[in-house]
């Protein structure tokens, strides 16, 4: 693996088997964004 591409563990991390830790970081950084009333008209 290139030290220098990141690319590698960032799959690794989202495609591979560590689904409780991928599942805890999602639940941790979870943001819910209301949609404003102002930019739902066009």
């Amino acid at each position: 693996m290139d030290a220098d591409n990141p690319i590698p563990k960032l799959l690794e991390y989202y495609m591979g088997k560590n689904t409780p830790q991928r599942q805890e970081d999602i639940i941790n950084n979870l943001r819910i964004e209301k949609d404003l009333p102002e930019a739902l008209t066009v």
